[in-house]
């Protein structure tokens, strides 16, 4: 058995990538807990312009707002400034394990040649033994293959193909690593 898709990163699929990874971290959940306490710590002491109780209003905002803020930012740099998300690529699931490669541009002949050499003429494969986990989102399935490093699918794109990539990664990814919905 064996598919092949294409995938476009979006800024909103990166932005969920690296929220989850923030937000399922120790820094993550203590910048959650500290901002609420500041701002808990604000209201408590009768809220008002006070310069000493402000800071805490100042600060717990900061904790919650900072992480977001950063991350979104770095989901634009990722997809907009890096040349490898700029176009689709082309992945194949089969037997083998995972093959990506950059997808065929429909542009000049120069920039095409760029995105080959980037990705190589040959496909990247990880084999099945290299998927760490696979879970899933209500926007994307995620195949880890490295403990910040996935294959980021985003579920609008896979269209009819869905169905096909979950039962390839059924039939070949063990079930104490996959964590699909349905």
């Amino acid at each position: 058995m064996e598919t092949e898709f294409e995938i476009k990163m979006t800024v909103g699929g990166m932005y969920r990538f690296l929220m989850y990874h923030a937000y399922h971290s120790f820094a993550g959940i203590f910048s959650i807990v500290a901002g609420l306490a500041l701002i808990g710590f604000y209201i408590w002491n009768g809220g008002g312009f006070e310069t000493r109780n402000l800071w805490n209003l100042v600060f717990g905002l900061l904790f919650l707002l900072y992480e977001p803020i950063t991350l979104h930012s770095q989901a634009v740099k990722h997809v907009k400034l890096n040349f490898v998300y700029k176009h689709p690529l082309h992945y194949t699931l089969s037997e083998e394990g995972i093959a990506v490669r950059q997808a065929k541009l429909q542009g000049g002949m120069d920039e095409e040649l760029y995105v080959e050499s980037l990705m190589g003429p040959k496909p990247t494969v990880a084999g099945w033994d290299s998927v760490l986990l696979v879970r899933e989102d209500s926007k994307s399935i995620l195949v880890y293959t490295g403990k910040k490093n996935a294959c980021i699918w985003l579920r609008d794109q896979l269209g009819a193909r869905e169905a096909e990539i979950r039962e390839i990664l059924r039939k070949y990814v063990p079930a104490d690593k996959l964590k699909l919905r349905s």
